[in-house]
């Protein structure tokens, strides 16, 4: 079976702005993500 190939009309600089907006929503949610890893760490290691 082949696969049918559908032809893309999105524009490359919209799309090229669309993958900075999620890479930076995902970095900004990576480093939320390890700040509260770290708070845990640190109210962890307080308790004993």
């Amino acid at each position: 079976m082949a696969s049918t190939q559908y032809p893309v009309e999105d524009g490359g600089a919209r799309t090229g702005r669309r993958v900075g907006i999620r890479v930076f929503i995902y970095v900004i949610g990576l480093h939320v993500f390890a700040g509260f890893v770290m708070l845990l760490c640190y109210l962890g290691q307080r308790g004993h």
